[in-house]
């Protein structure tokens, strides 16, 4: 039985104590026995886990096969350990992706849909027991308004249940991501929240709106979640806000990292367990951001997350938060390992791999004249730039400066220099999930 989590005051505490308090060999020591406890309760719970790991050994945790949204959504009928069926619970949440009715549960289980930044979609399931000890481990990590109450809108494309918080004065006011504009400013002006949340993408547009004078809000913290948060975006927001701009990583897959006090984003050490990879399978050292992620989460039994592989690409610093946690530290997010961008040789043709953020920071550095941007990769040597411009000027020379930042990239990776198509006008929003990347690789195979 994991006590812990049976009581959600007494996680909330735990949480608070262990951020602050633990040492390095104590988290390894924690995360170590709640891996073996998942791993034996997936066995003991899922028929799906019982014959997957039937040929293992239970206790040799590195050497489990690894997961993914593919074999998890395939077998999710076995995989569960609730005895839901696949097709009632995929129909139970298509029905409320119809109906935008994300109130109702499923047998007191909540049903979620994962968005899908690829048309993947992946089902979600959360207990009532879940559900709270994940509200405790917020509430106790979460930096929120001193001396105030907790009035905080978050805006996203879906919500369930689970987000439903109203107590002791608190609450969570759910604002549709789908609405006109005039509709979100509205409900912001008429709920005058002092922590406003939302993709940074969504944030981005409010602060133009702020600094157009079109919205009239004055919240004490900003939250991004959802998307890769860029540097300028962060500080276009706390400029325009004049507030601190956190942050939450979490997904589909767990909870992953939440800020701290000193703005740095430190992972849930004892929410999730992180492995970290290069491309030729060792351990990723800080400091570079990893080829591969798989995450592990420490309490989940009704759909166990054990070894499954994300598709980001994040980089772990090398330095502790002046904060004191010995919780390490998310220096960046780069995106999705998807949308590495890959460049031929030009010794031997083969395929190299190139990160984000080497893409994102050509096409910044260019001009201040450049308020939005995306790199569309569509073949090894065909990139299209979507390019917003602050001001109709100069719109040539930007052109040529781009084109040759891009081909500049690829040369320094020793790689063939490739055909750079610039279009000036906003940035494509991802008809599946609804959520802007700025870094997008067309290509389907890498080698």
């Amino acid at each position: 039985m994991n006590l812990e989590i049976k009581f959600p005051i007494l996680f909330y505490f735990l949480c608070k104590y262990r951020s602050n308090f633990w040492s390095s060999k104590k988290i390894y020591k924690y995360q170590r026995k709640k891996r073996n406890s998942i791993v034996k309760l997936a066995v003991s719970k899922s028929p799906f886990f019982k014959k997957y790991y039937s040929k293992y050994n239970l206790y040799d945790f590195f050497n489990l096969p690894i997961l993914n949204k593919k074999i998890m959504m395939e077998n999710l009928s076995e995989y569960n350990t609730l005895g839901f069926k696949k097709e009632e619970m995929v129909g139970f949440a298509l029905n409320a992706e119809k109906t935008r009715d994300f109130s109702r549960r499923l047998r007191n289980i909540n049903i979620g849909m994962s968005s899908g930044t690829s048309g993947n979609k992946g089902i979600v399931i959360t207990t009532e027991k879940e559900e709270k000890y994940i509200k405790a481990m917020y509430l106790a990590r979460l930096v929120l308004p001193k001396k105030e109450k907790i009035n905080c809108a978050f805006i996203l494309r879906i919500t369930s249940p689970a987000f439903d918080y109203n107590k002791r004065g608190n609450k969570l006011t759910y604002i549709g991501q789908l609405q006109p504009i005039e509709d979100i400013i509205k409900q912001l002006e008429t709920l005058n929240p002092n922590v406003v949340s939302a993709p940074p993408s969504m944030l981005k547009l409010l602060a133009k709106e702020l600094i157009a004078g079109n919205l009239k809000i004055n919240p004490k913290l900003l939250y991004s979640y959802a998307e890769v948060l860029y540097p300028d975006v962060k500080k276009l927001l706390e400029e325009a806000f004049n507030c601190k701009v956190m942050e939450i990583y979490q997904g589909s897959e767990g909870y992953y990292a939440v800020t701290c006090k000193e703005g740095n984003l430190h992972v849930n050490e004892d929410m999730v367990f992180f492995e970290l990879f290069d491309k030729d399978g060792n351990s990723t050292p800080d400091g570079e951001p990893c080829y591969r992620l798989l995450v592990t989460d420490l309490h989940k039994s009704s759909q166990p997350i054990i070894r499954y592989e994300l598709n980001d690409v994040i980089t772990i610093s090398k330095n502790k938060c002046k904060c004191g946690s010995n919780f390490r530290v998310i220096e960046k997010i780069q995106g999705r390992a998807d949308d590495l961008f890959w460049g031929l040789r030009k010794d031997d043709n083969k395929e190299h791999f190139i990160f984000q953020d080497y893409i994102s920071r050509s096409i910044i550095s260019v001009s201040e004249n450049i308020e939005e941007y995306q790199a569309i990769q569509e073949d090894y040597t065909k990139i299209t730039l979507r390019i917003k411009l602050k001001e109709e000027k100069d719109a040539e020379k930007t052109r040529n400066e781009l084109d040759e930042a891009i081909k500049k990239v690829f040369s320094q990776y020793g790689c063939i220099e490739p055909k750079v198509n610039v279009i000036f006008g906003d940035p494509l929003v991802n008809a599946n999930s609804k959520k802007l990347s700025r870094i997008i690789c067309n290509i389907k195979k890498h080698g």
